[in-house]
């Protein structure tokens, strides 16, 4: 039995959602929206969009606000 097989070529699909990304950008443009967030936190899903339009409308300004609308039209 050989212990070492050789790595299979993978090719991973790094493709990222541009709610995702949007979702993302936003996050860091309202950084007091998300007080509550590490620094370094992402946004890894779309799953994750959801919290950020709920604290972009709860913590944000006018701006915060109309881009949480934005971002929810696109779910």
């Amino acid at each position: 039995m050989k212990l070492e097989e050789p790595a299979a070529a993978y090719t991973v699909n790094q493709t990222v959602d541009p709610l995702v990304a949007r979702a993302e950008a936003l996050v860091r443009e309202f950084k007091e929206c998300f007080w509550f967030r590490h620094p370094d936190a992402k946004v890894r899903n779309r799953d994750d969009v959801p919290l950020v339009i709920k604290h972009l409308r709860e913590y944000g300004d006018k701006r915060a606000w109309r881009a949480a609308q934005e971002l929810r039209k696109c779910l």
